[in-house]
């Protein structure tokens, strides 16, 4: 293999389970040109870390893993003293005897490949699993004072438990780097999504007394909303229409918007302090952002709450989630939640085509009926990447995240091998300093991880 700029690939433990250590690293290496492995050495997300969620490809055991999730590597007890949270080593049956970070990077490393480590917050609600003693005490609560499904980003025992994390694997593993998945949505998003809420526990309502907010008056707001657009999901429409009435609340209310700054401050230091902790353990390991999509192209207010300038403040590289095939089903699907509530005035072209106006993405998509099937054109991959790369003026490089297998809950047009090698064609065409083959390489066809090494190929990157 010739000098290759970076060719990463998202990794479950499971795969390596399922199809041997050193099989799985020779046909990445062979086939697709890989030379950096990115492995949810911590997850409880089937998406990044089991077999496939969206029926099973030609390789890999062909039946669901019913993933609990936790470590999949063996945690080294002298880290954790500053913590309660001990005991989280995954305990489905499928890892037990088997430590990814031990197993996989001396196999990698004599092959040349550089290691990270991939955490990704993800958006979910879900129930996480209650095997794990004390993480019930990193959990937030909502706007209506229930205790949350996720933990509280101010929470300094959950900040404790994810520095005793960093330190482990920085001091005990010869990795290169770590990716954080940036995927967690503000307490106005969640309500809007119709979803649980978070960012009301006792530390948050400190720090908003801290900075002169009412906490009550801002939880009051939270609450008018959360009930108006309960409302408007279950068929009523104020006199004067939803988006003039959201509008009013937020005006009668502006500590909403005072205490959503505050929980964007509080989301961007804790990655802004995972980067430190990573390079306090030696200036030369690497830091990467993955920037989930919905935040990057579909939701207007979370592409006004993070300024892609911010990320080259404390990150090496970026990964832009750019998976041009399924996005044309999660755009319409993601439309359609928002003209069930925000913009219920309009129907759902209207409210399709506005948003796609709103955020530059007339040229790349097809009308709403056809959206799911036709997904996104590749020249979106490199526009968005040619814009990061702007915004960031050239401070860190950028590896956009290349769709080889990731799907959607319904109907969404198959990813073929042609449409990978467009999708790493545009993403190259852009400007890119390599790609990330995402979501998981337990989801990929075959077929589409020999088209990432046609494409190399093709671009003179592989010999």
């Amino acid at each position: 293999m010739t000098s290759s700029p970076f060719i990463g690939i998202q990794i479950g433990a499971i795969s390596f389970v399922d199809e041997g250590v050193e099989p799985v690293l020779d046909l990445l290496q062979q086939r697709s040109g890989i030379n950096a492995i990115l492995i949810s050495a911590l997850s409880w997300s089937r998406g990044n870390a089991g077999r496939a969620a969206y029926g099973f490809p030609d390789h890999g055991v062909q039946e669901p893993d019913n993933l609990e999730g936790g470590a999949f590597w063996q945690p080294n007890p002298a880290y954790y003293g500053a913590t309660n949270h001990k005991d989280f080593i995954a305990p489905d049956p499928l890892y037990r005897g088997f430590d990814t970070l031990a197993e996989v990077i001396p196999a990698a490393k004599a092959r040349g490949m550089k290691v990270y480590t991939y955490y990704c917050e993800t958006s979910s609600s879900a129930i996480r699993h209650v095997w794990q003693p004390g993480f019930h005490e990193f959990l937030d609560r909502d706007q209506w004072g229930r205790v949350a499904t996720r933990p509280s980003l101010l929470n300094p025992g959950y900040r404790t438990w994810w520095r005793s994390v960093v330190d482990d694997w920085f001091s005990n593993h010869a990795l290169d780097g770590m990716l954080w998945g940036i995927e967690r949505q503000s307490p106005l998003m969640d309500i809007f999504r119709g979803d649980s809420s978070t960012g009301f526990d006792s530390y948050f309502v400190a720090e908003g007394r801290a900075r002169g907010i009412d906490p009550q008056r801002a939880i009051e707001g939270y609450r008018a909303i959360d009930r108006f657009l309960a409302g408007v999901r279950a068929g009523e429409r104020p006199r004067d229409g939803v988006f003039v009435t959201l509008l009013r609340h937020l005006l009668h209310h502006p500590e909403v918007l005072m205490w959503e700054k505050m929980w964007l401050d509080a989301h961007q230091s804790m990655y802004h302090e995972i980067a430190g902790m990573i390079r306090f353990s030696d200036p030369k390991h690497e830091v990467g952002y993955g920037i989930w999509q919905v935040i990057n192209t579909y939701n207007p207010y979370l592409r006004a709450q993070y300024d892609q300038a911010d990320y080259a403040n404390s990150a090496d590289w970026l990964k832009p989630v750019l998976y041009n095939t399924p996005a044309g089903a999660r755009f319409a699907n993601f439309a359609e939640s928002w003209q069930k509530g925000v913009l219920a005035d309009a129907t759902p072209d209207g409210a399709y085509n506005a948003l796609a106006n709103i955020l530059g993405l007339e040229d790349y998509i097809a009308p709403r009926a056809d959206a799911p099937m036709a997904g996104f054109s590749a020249d979106y991959v490199k526009k968005w990447t040619e814009n990061l790369i702007a915004d960031t003026g050239g401070r860190c490089k950028v590896y956009p995240g290349i769709g080889v297998g990731v799907g959607d809950g319904g109907t969404t047009k198959p990813t073929t091998p042609e449409e990978v090698k467009a999708g790493i064609h545009a993403a190259f065409d852009g400007g890119a300093h390599g790609v990330l083959i995402s979501r998981n390489y337990s989801e990929a066809e075959l077929r589409n991880m020999d088209a990432v090494g046609e494409a190399l190929r093709e671009r003179g990157v592989l010999s």
